[in-house]
């Protein structure tokens, strides 16, 4: 069975160093911005069976949206936290029996976990709210904030 997976990365949050790491959330306008993308993600695909966030707030929020879309709890998941290795999003993934398992985590820690699934090189860059889409060891497609917020 094939897996798709895709590496979320958080919405607009506030600014590094405003408050502790573990508290900085979402902002006002990231808020606004995630629910839109969520409704966009959900057209582009209109089921996921697994959601997993990093345990930060801003990414525990962000899978809130998710998680309200796709009428689907979601779970914390440490190999998601900024500090992860990729080879443990690999481990993580290896026990998830889901299909289409959607990750909500951090940058430039995203990046890293799908050139470790692709086997690429490389240095894209996801912005907030934008994410990656990975099949068998391909990237699928990469998406901007902007085209979730447009997908009808």
């Amino acid at each position: 069975m094939s897996q798709f997976v895709i590496l979320y990365r958080h919405g607009i949050a506030h600014p590094r160093g405003s408050m502790p790491e573990e508290e900085r959330g979402l902002t006002e306008k990231g808020h606004r911005r995630m629910k839109e993308n969520a409704r966009g993600l959900q057209r582009i695909r209109p089921s996921v069976d697994v959601i997993y966030s990093s345990p930060l707030l801003r990414c525990l929020q962000t899978a809130q949206y998710f998680s309200d879309r796709y009428d689907l709890g979601f779970m914390t998941a440490e190999e998601l936290r900024p500090e992860a290795k990729p080879d443990e999003l690999q481990k993580l993934l290896d026990r998830t029996s889901g299909r289409i398992v959607l990750c909500v985590g951090h940058e430039p820690t995203l990046t890293s976990m799908m050139l470790e699934l692709t086997q690429m090189t490389g240095s894209p860059e996801l912005k907030k709210g934008g994410c990656y889409g990975v099949r068998d060891k391909r990237l699928e497609w990469m998406l901007s904030p902007r085209v979730l917020r447009s997908a009808r």
